[in-house]
């Protein structure tokens, strides 16, 4: 047994790798001082048998698990992943723990493992506060909390999600999004726009595209092959592409959202090992969502999918948030089920619903939602996934202001420039702007708020409210008294730069609001400073 010391390790002179002797243990992280920071990625890199990915033994049959004890005696075990020769080859000796610390000051850790080369490896590191740090890695992890609709990060704020969907084969063959370059573009633009998450398909064999798997295979007939029990293997240069993908997103503020499996696609893999792979590899990100498999139904019945969703969990170390996809009316035994924190709602078939009634329905199934929440005493997120009519902003906003979030769908064809639905990033970016300017997360759907006309309305009473008035025209709302109040009204067509229009104070009491022209508008009222 070697004990690792900080007290013997040596800044290499890159300043980015620190290093001993200890049987070929070395620890990383992306830090240019060479420091331990909070949130960001600890990298330990371990010398185990020489290996190849497609030889016999199996490296992916060898387990390496860590664990961490931070200040306090919290403790973490994290999954460990077999990397090849650590540059992104499939072939080496050289297993992985990716471990981000929530808590700064020291942290010891301990190696346990089924081969003795990567047994019993014990040390220590410190970790202090973060600086410097960009993206999402400033704001602390992603989590959910049960009393609370929204997701919040732990040392940022509560994060209202304005996402992408398409395409859902982004790690696919499509030619606008083939390389890693286009796809880092892609994120960019996104990004610009105001969009702050996007649906990722990590498995799509025998679903939709069929162009997506995590295993080793050119075809996938082969990547099945290398799927099931003891045959499990990974494609070491393409998972290390998309991590490369991932933390990209992290930099520009997109949360990558996981869906582990396509409707209808492969269900005959080895689950545990493919969910320990995703998590060993990509857990450590500070802002990641998850979401057990699109159209679930298709391929579960919904006791089996949570039961699944369970295991899941267990083997997530952080409790990155996880819904599942498919399940839109108010379920109790998906509200109940301690490993399920967002719905995955679809609505619709694509390019059908045109109408401004279905558009508005989401406001209702979001109430609906949040109401049966509250009557079992428990929170989660009412996220839309695949909301239709996909270019009608006046879905997006019926749902934002029934406490909802948004992905939004667009219609085919899929393999253009997201340029192509300029717009939708647009209008969402801009609605996402209009609700992070009012305290969303303590507002909550209101709409027995508005006396008379057309709108819809969250609010903390006394405190804001949000009005959206889907065909323009007056909405009356009592204000109540003890205050002056500010209004500002919205324009929905504006992007996340938009301009605030027609700034009036008003008096407590009732009040009738009038959109500034024709067309749907939205409107904040807040108490005066």
């Amino acid at each position: 047994m070697n004990l690792v010391r900080s007290s013997l390790v040596a800044l290499a002179a890159c300043g980015m790798v620190i290093s001993c002797a200890a049987r070929g243990l070395s620890v990383e992280q992306n830090d240019e001082r060479g420091e331990f920071s909070k949130w960001r990625t600890i990298e330990l890199r371990f010398a185990g048998p020489k290996s190849r990915a497609l030889g016999e033994a199996n490296p992916f049959e060898i387990r390496l698990d860590v664990k961490f004890r931070g200040p306090g005696g919290r403790e973490l075990t994290v999954p460990g992943f077999y990397d090849g020769d650590g540059r992104g080859g499939g072939d080496g000796n050289v297993w992985k723990v990716r471990f981000a610390a929530d808590a700064v000051g020291k942290w010891s850790y301990s190696t346990n493992s089924t081969h003795k080369a990567l047994d019993t490896h014990r040390g220590s590191i410190v970790v202090t506060a973060p600086r410097d740090a960009r993206g999402l890695w400033k704001l602390g992890r992603l989590e959910a909390d049960p009393k609370v609709r929204y997701l919040k990060f732990r040392d940022g704020p509560y994060w209202l999600k304005a996402g992408c969907d398409d395409p859902e084969n982004f790690l696919g063959g499509y030619r606008s999004y083939d390389s890693l370059a286009k796809r880092k573009a892609a994120i960019d633009y996104l990004a610009g726009k105001g969009v702050n998450s996007l649906y990722i398909m990590t498995h799509n064999v025998d679903g939709d595209d069929k162009d997506v798997w995590p295993w080793i295979g050119a075809t996938a007939r082969e990547a099945k092959r290398h799927s099931v029990s003891a045959n499990t293997r990974f494609d070491i240069p393409k998972l290390t592409e998309w991590r490369e993908l991932f933390e990209h997103m992290t930099d520009r503020g997109v949360v990558p959202y996981l869906i582990l499996e396509d409707d209808s696609a492969w269900s005959g893999y080895d689950h545990q090992r493919y969910w320990r792979e995703i998590i060993a590899r990509f857990g450590d990100l500070p802002a990641l969502t998850f979401n057990l498999g699109e159209e679930h139904n298709e391929n579960y019945k919904l006791s089996k999918s949570l039961e699944l969703a369970g295991r899941f969990r267990d083997l997530d170390p952080y409790h990155h948030p996880l819904g599942i996809h498919n399940v839109n009316r108010p379920t109790d035994s998906y509200i109940d089920s301690p490993a399920i924190d967002f719905t995955a709602i679809q609505t619709g078939s694509p390019g059908r619903k045109r109408s401004l009634d279905y558009c508005l329905s989401h406001n209702r199934l979001a109430n609906d939602w949040i109401r049966r929440c509250q009557q079992r005493g428990r929170s989660i997120v009412v996220n839309f996934d695949e909301g239709r009519p996909e270019h009608d902003r006046r879905a997006w906003w019926s749902a934002y202001l029934g406490g909802g979030v948004w992905e939004a769908h667009v219609l085919e064809p899929y393999d253009r420039p997201h340029t192509a639905w300029d717009s939708v990033w647009s209008e969402l970016g801009g609605a996402r702007a209009f609700m992070e300017s009012i305290p969303f997360w303590r507002m909550l759907p209101s709409n027995q708020l508005v006396l008379d006309g057309t709108a819809f309305c969250l609010a903390e009473p006394g405190v804001a409210y949000a009005l959206y008035l889907p065909t323009g025209g007056t909405a009356a709302i009592e204000l109540p008294s003890g205050s002056n109040y500010e209004v500002a009204w919205w324009d929905p067509q504006q992007d996340r730069a938009g301009k605030w229009s027609r700034r009036t104070r008003v008096a407590a009491g009732r009040q009738t609001l009038r959109a500034p022209t024709n067309g749907d508008w939205a409107v904040k009222i807040t108490v005066a400073k």
